[in-house]
């Protein structure tokens, strides 16, 4: 590193700057006590330097003023977190972006972007000989807007709980070749938290000069490559081309990579994806339902182009149509023609009333990078061999359906709807999942939809498991404050709401109140934001 001093020992700066034979003399001719008041000398030393170094990084920070929240709370586990208006997951992500990319520019410290393995983190690399100047800065920086910082390579983790301004959050700072900043946030109900799973990784990488073009070697493998020339030039690039999870829309600041890094991943998808949703229940409970779709899509899935709502009743008054968000109206039956929906992208995601996703997602997962799509498979038992859809489908294509779908958010194609309409199958009656007194099997549409593009080479069946729960459901509550706590789940279906059962014995009134919990932070696509569901139940 260009500063040695900065996080070294006194007894390592000693064995830097005192030659081998000299201290060996020096063991055999210099007093014990000379040598410890040396050393004890020279530790004080360090740390008046360092301390200066730390006080000059700190008002560089202070004076950039960047990274301000509305607050600071306490975390359920005791750790400081930063209120935001309107926090969404891929914010919070960006936010740690600036933070970090813009304290390293303030200390003049060259960095770029890695593609890294874990879609999850931004990943920034800088150079090994600034190691000293990246420490104080990062310092100061989490001293003014408080944060952790854990060892990522070698793996160490006892750090996690001390904020990273102390010096001893820092102890494994100089063997480490990875080290990864958190910062935990949260909305003003204190409900939704981010930041655990995220987090900036920054990677310090050497300069090898053994080969004829001298060139940058990262710490460990990406999604890329691990060896860059070190003229390569700086190109800006959308963080949503080094992070799937990511919003795809153009106005936001881009990031800083290598121009060796600009390349298609293997799972990025090119193509653009909608949304599809069903309106079918003007009820209370119903435009919970909607409004929570609708935050699910906002929250976990901002990588969507368009959302086309399907009304088969009056649509809500809360409801914000403009260039993102359409609404069409329409008579009961239309999922089986929604091919037909005008300006409908080729790709889209079908969320039926119940549905919504309960984590981040990204585009791969529900297609492929050729434009397949990626269904969700469901249990498959004898009921659902001998299901209305199961004839329809082999009457369709010729051939048996071996598995069911499981409920919740799918992915469609346009190209698979039309080869449907095309071949002539009648389409079958579809019972509301909301009025029916029991979970039921594969939804029609799903089944006949996913077969034939499965025989057609448009469709490859995956098998991430999907929770599907009815509103009559027995000790509904804790299956809930499950959902909750662990927010684990990808996706999420509900059902029953409308059946008496679910009313009487206060299923309906359960899930409402999660799903106010759950999903917290208003959506852009609701009219006013200050709606009643925004503030109730605010109770941790």
């Amino acid at each position: 590193m260009s500063d040695p001093t900065s996080m070294s020992s006194a007894a390592q700066v000693y064995k830097r700057f005192v030659p081998q034979p000299v201290r060996a003399a020096a063991t055999t001719t210099v007093p014990v006590g000379v040598r410890r008041k040396v050393k004890r000398q020279l530790a004080r030393t360090l740390g008046r330097r360092e301390a200066r170094l730390h006080r000059r990084a700190l008002r560089r920070v202070r004076k950039a003023e960047f990274g301000r929240s509305e607050r600071r709370t306490k975390a359920p586990d005791g750790r400081l977190g930063h209120v935001h208006t309107g926090l969404t997951v891929d914010l919070a992500r960006r936010l740690d972006h600036d933070l970090v990319t813009q304290a390293l520019d303030t200390a003049d410290i060259p960095w770029f972007a890695v593609p890294a393995l874990d879609d999850r983190r931004i990943c920034l690399a800088v150079d090994q000989q600034d190691k000293g100047a990246v420490r104080r800065v990062l310092r100061a920086l989490l001293e003014e807007h408080t944060g952790y910082v854990v060892s990522v390579s070698p793996a160490q983790n006892d750090t996690s709980d001390i904020p990273g301004s102390h010096v001893k959050a820092w102890k494994h700072y100089a063997k480490a070749k990875v080290i990864r900043l958190t910062w935990l946030r949260t909305d003003p109900t204190e409900h939704l938290w981010t930041g655990e799973d995220q987090g900036v990784e920054i990677e310090f990488w050497t300069t090898d000069t053994k080969l004829p073009q001298e060139r940058l070697v990262g710490p460990r493998p990406n999604r890329v490559q691990r060896s860059v020339p070190s003229d390569a030039p700086g190109v800006e690039i959308g963080i949503d081309r080094l992070c799937g999870y990511a919003d795809i829309d153009g106005d936001l600041e881009p990031t800083i990579t290598l121009e060796t890094f600009d390349v298609l991943r293997l799972e990025e998808i090119t193509f653009p994806v909608d949304a599809v949703l069903l309106w079918q229940h003007p009820t209370p409970w119903g435009e919970e339902l909607l409004r929570a779709a609708l935050r699910s899509l906002h929250q976990y899935a901002p990588w969507v182009d368009v959302v086309h709502v399907v009304a088969e009743a009056e649509p809500p008054a809360w409801l914000k149509a403009g260039d993102r968000l359409s609404v069409v109206r329409t008579r009961p039956g239309t999922e089986w023609y929604l091919h037909q929906l005008p300006d409908l992208a080729e790709h889209f995601l079908l969320l039926r009333p119940g549905a919504l996703f309960g984590r981040p997602v990204r585009p791969f997962d529900y297609f492929t990078p050729n434009g397949s799509t990626r269904p969700r498979r469901g249990p498959w038992n004898a009921q659902e061999s001998f299901a209305p859809w199961t004839r329809a489908a082999y009457s369709a294509t010729g051939r048996v359906a071996s598995h069911g779908y499981a409920h919740g958010p799918q992915p469609h194609r346009v190209e698979t709807l039309a080869r449907l309409a095309g071949s002539g199958a009648a389409p079958l009656p579809l019972d509301d999942g909301q009025r029916l007194p029991v979970v039921p099997g594969t939804h029609p549409v799903d089944g006949v939809v996913h077969h034939v593009g499965h025989t057609a080479g448009l469709a490859e069946p995956s098998g991430e498991a999907s929770v599907t729960l009815h509103g009559a459901l027995p000790g509904i509550a804790s299956h809930l404050t499950r959902l909750l706590v662990r927010r684990d789940t990808q996706q999420i279906q509900f059902l029953g709401l409308g059946t008496e059962e679910a009313r009487t014995r206060g299923g309906t009134k359960a899930v409402v109140r999660f799903l106010r919990r759950y999903l917290p932070v208003p959506s852009v696509f609701e009219q006013d934001a200050s709606h009643s569901s925004d503030k109730a139940d605010h109770r941790p």
